[in-house]
């Protein structure tokens, strides 16, 4: 009897000492673990500066509608002003210029960086009429907005209308 009692708190000892992982076995998995991020990884950092780069095209077209509203409903001149990487609407309130909203720093937002592409060249400034038309050019207007070495376009022709794509 003395000798099960004591067969029993072996076993039981050795059972203790045996439980977990060991150190190959989670070396293994944190290579295995790391081969995958290192594949998904890229994917999924692209498709995160995609989704900057449209995400600051779709403020970059509102931002231009939003100053041709402005004209229209205030019956006066608006700009759509770009300052390096930041947009802002500026209005016409009885002779003085007025800021409408805040600053936009799509840098700062998503990590792009904006330009245009307009005549004459490199153009900061488009404006817009009381009846909503770019004054004081013919041509469309484009902001190219750029992440890494994709890059999208937003326009507006010369009649107001924004588009997104298409230019």
């Amino acid at each position: 009897m003395c000798t099960r009692f004591g067969d029993a708190a072996v076993e039981q000892r050795a059972r203790h000492i045996r439980a977990g992982f060991t150190i190959l076995e989670l070396v293994l998995v944190m290579c295995i673990a790391g081969v995958l991020i290192a594949i998904t990884g890229r994917g999924l950092s692209s498709a995160f500066a995609g989704n900057n780069r449209s995400s600051a095209s779709r403020i970059a077209s509102t931002t231009l509608f939003q100053a041709r509203a402005v004209a229209m409903q205030r019956s006066r001149q608006s700009w759509l002003v770009r300052s390096g990487n930041t947009i802002k609407i500026v209005a016409d309130s009885l002779g003085t210029k007025v800021q409408m909203g805040p600053i936009v720093d799509l840098n700062q937002r998503y990590g792009v960086t904006l330009s245009s592409a307009s005549t004459p060249s490199g153009r900061d400034t488009v404006s817009f009429d009381s009846r909503g038309l770019i004054t004081g050019t013919t041509t469309a207007y484009s902001i190219i907005i750029t992440k890494g070495t994709k890059s999208d376009t937003v326009c507006v022709s010369g009649l107001g209308n924004t588009r997104g794509r298409g230019c």
